[in-house]
């Protein structure tokens, strides 16, 4: 009988400590403030639980995720079969779009989330600091996408965010896209006061030459509305990859040389006709030097080279040709000229040249 006692008193004592733990039971760890306006300020909501448990229960703490979500509690305990309660703001400024947050409830009973979720349909001043662009129906954070600059065989990224501020739902698309490009909305479909995010995948093998870049497609916010395109300009700058080279091929490599690095085409006038220079490359390396493009901006600049293969130890002519009749109201305003020209070959040393372009006497 004695045995039996020792063995059922740790028992009882187990039983009688696991009766006396706190227990708590909320009602909803959950709430959705649905859609509500940015103007209208913090939204707020409170948690409830019950102490189920024989034990008071405190809260001890209660931490966001994000600085937008604000809890609140009291410290006091809660007595066993009345309610806790942990009070739960959002600041929706600045902040257009769904959004999800939770909040980490930690009591003398343990550890709970809570979640908010909702829809803040922006202001006027928000969607103009963060779409600034008028898209048909909806905005846009940005109308270029700037992929940056990478050697050929390299993928790069790029992302545009778009916005419904309507009260419809949206499906956006893309028409003419580039080759070059991969294009994909994340959500495909926008609920109102919503956003997607179009994330472009640049794959640089597929461009057909170097240097700069630059291509258009037509971003649709509702393909129910192909009248009200708008027009993206993507930009990437892609140059040859050399990394790969032996001590040998690049000590047998072709050598770009230039004649000159400016060229004055001295006095202009918008009547004048069109005046010609001429540049002079030399390949002055071992192996042929391959001309993978000669570019310049200004549109009154164009470009011919003689040869875009030039063995070692030949030269071939770069002849520029300026027509004053297409110089652009700015170079006419500030007086004279100043464009570049880029020559990019298969130089490792020196794969991007540039020449400039004068025109001091430029009249005003």
């Amino acid at each position: 009988m004695k045995l039996r006692n020792l063995i059922l008193l740790p028992l009882m004592l187990v039983a009688s400590l696991a009766v006396a733990q706190p227990q708590l039971v909320w009602l909803s760890p959950t709430h959705d403030f649905g859609a509500f306006r940015e103007e209208a300020g913090p939204a707020h909501c409170t948690f409830l639980a019950v102490n189920t448990g024989s034990e008071p229960i405190s809260v001890i703490d209660a931490r966001a995720n994000c600085g937008c979500t604000r809890p609140t509690y009291n410290r006091a305990p809660v007595a066993p079969g009345d309610t806790l309660r942990v009070s739960v703001a959002y600041d929706p400024a600045g902040r257009p779009g769904r959004f999800r947050k939770q909040v980490k409830v930690t009591t003398n009973a343990g550890s709970d989330v809570m979640t908010i979720t909702g829809t803040v349909i922006g202001s006027s001043n928000t969607l103009r600091t963060r779409f600034p662009i008028e898209a048909g129906t909806a905005r846009i954070s940005n109308n270029i996408a700037p992929f940056g600059e990478t050697t050929k065989g390299r993928v790069l990224a790029a992302a545009i965010n778009i916005y419904n501020p309507t009260a419809d739902t949206i499906v956006p698309a893309i028409k003419n896209k580039p080759e070059t490009i991969n294009a994909m909305f994340r959500p495909e479909i926008i609920p109102p006061g919503e956003q997607s995010t179009l994330s472009l995948t640049a794959y640089t093998d597929r461009a057909t030459s170097y240097g700069t870049i630059e291509e258009t497609f037509t971003l649709l916010p509702d393909n129910r509305r192909s009248d009200l395109g708008i027009e993206i300009q993507t930009v990437m700058i892609v140059n040859e990859d050399f990394s790969k080279l032996s001590e040998k091929e690049l000590a047998n490599a072709p050598h770009a040389l230039l004649s000159d690095t400016s060229v004055d085409f001295g006095s202009v006038s918008p009547e004048s006709g069109k005046l010609t220079r001429t540049v002079t490359l030399t390949n002055t390396g071992k192996s042929p030097l391959l001309v993978r493009r000669i570019q310049s901006a200004d549109p009154a600049v164009s470009i011919k080279c003689s040869a875009t293969k030039i063995k070692p130890g030949h030269k071939a002519e770069i002849t520029l040709t300026l027509n004053p009749s297409q110089l652009s109201p700015a170079t006419l305003t500030q007086g004279y000229l100043n464009s570049r020209l880029t020559l990019i070959t298969n130089d490792p040393d020196a794969p991007t040249q540039t020449i400039r372009l004068l025109s001091p006497n430029l009249p005003k």
